[in-house]
């Protein structure tokens, strides 16, 4: 199963809150497609649970900022 680190390309400030560039999480998936675009939801929940951000209320849950590379 590959691993992809999701990295934020700039920073951000919207609905009271903010991503700084370089914040990153990391996820685990099933599919070697780009997890931005096929699996939002584990997307959201990890920077929701791993950094307390909400990304989909920002309006960040994209490819314009959010960049994933797979690291294993």
């Amino acid at each position: 199963m590959p691993i992809y680190r999701i990295t934020v390309n700039f920073t951000k400030v919207t609905s009271g809150q903010r991503i700084d560039k370089g914040l990153y999480v990391d996820i685990q998936t099933y599919t070697l497609s780009n997890p931005i675009l096929t699996e939002k939801k584990k997307v959201a929940d990890a920077f929701r649970f791993q950094r307390g951000v909400d990304i989909e209320k920002m309006g960040a849950l994209n490819c314009a900022c959010l960049t994933a590379k797979r690291i294993g």
